[in-house]
């Protein structure tokens, strides 16, 4: 199963992107001076550079962190996981405001750029919940997993109209600076189909997966062309704000790009995977 359309609401902001392994007796000293002097009581630590910058992983009283520092020794994050005594209490009362009784069962606190950020994560009725606050415990961001009998009538009814019947895998609902959207994922006819809809019904976007010969003769023209002997894998179409595209796999040795073209067969974008 592929999903498509990712609510960020359901993770902090990307903390990391890549990144190579090193031994750190190959940091700089004013990066390792900064790290110990900051977190001098931290074990099984691991080092990695990343874009001129240097990505550390440690434990703290058994609790993961991550750390980015510059190469001037300068942290730039700090990622650390938290037990429940070290949640802001204006924290606990934001999420005792939307559920009364609840267990947690994870929480991050992100320091990025002078401002803090707690996640918190719920799990009830063996479904997902998950809080992100300032540390104030202003709501930014509040996402639930949803049974399908929660999903609105009137969404599951325009799906099934325009698209068919849909065989759920999952349901969200999110709130986010006032908006609220609905996610759903799930299959038609064997085809992986996201959905991303307003609380007004309003579909603002969906994707779906395509086999091969839905693609128009012109995408399959164009990618052939422009990249002659690469095997062309997992298609698919993404209708945003009345915009279509479609997104192929390109596959040739070990390389592996995702290129997008608009209906005419233009391509738009070529990403690495």
């Amino acid at each position: 199963m592929k999903r498509f359309i990712g609510l960020s609401v359901l993770v902090l902001p990307a903390l990391f992107s890549y990144s190579q392994e090193i031994q750190q007796r190959n940091v700089p000293a004013v990066v390792l001076n900064a790290f110990q002097l900051k977190f001098s009581n931290s074990t099984d630590i691991e080092w990695k550079s990343e874009k001129g910058n240097y990505r550390v992983e440690f434990e703290v009283n058994n609790k993961d962190n991550e750390v980015l520092i510059d190469n001037k020794g300068i942290i730039l994050r700090h990622l650390q996981d938290l037990y429940v005594s070290e949640i802001s209490k204006f924290v606990l009362e934001t999420i005792q405001s939307k559920i009364a009784f609840f267990d947690v069962s994870d929480a991050d606190k992100l320091e990025d750029g002078g401002k803090i950020t707690y996640k918190v994560n719920l799990e009830i009725n063996n479904k997902k919940n998950e809080f992100v606050t300032d540390e104030r415990g202003k709501l930014l961001i509040y996402t639930k997993e949803l049974r399908d009998s929660e999903v609105p009538v009137q969404i599951m009814a325009l799906i099934k109209t325009k698209y068919g019947t849909p065989d759920i895998d999952d349901a969200w609902y999110s709130e986010e600076n006032g908006t609220i959207n609905y996610r759903i994922n799930g299959e038609i006819n064997d085809l992986d189909h996201t959905f991303l809809f307003n609380d007004q019904t309003t579909l603002l976007k969906h994707e779906q997966e395509l086999r091969i010969n839905d693609v128009p003769a012109n995408v399959l023209k164009s990618a052939k062309t422009a990249y002659s002997g690469y095997e062309i894998k997992n298609p698919s179409i993404s209708e945003d704000g009345g915009k279509i595209s479609y997104y192929l796999e390109m596959k040739k040795s070990k390389e592996r790009i995702i290129v997008s073209f608009n209906q005419s067969g233009t391509i738009l974008d070529v990403k690495k995977k």
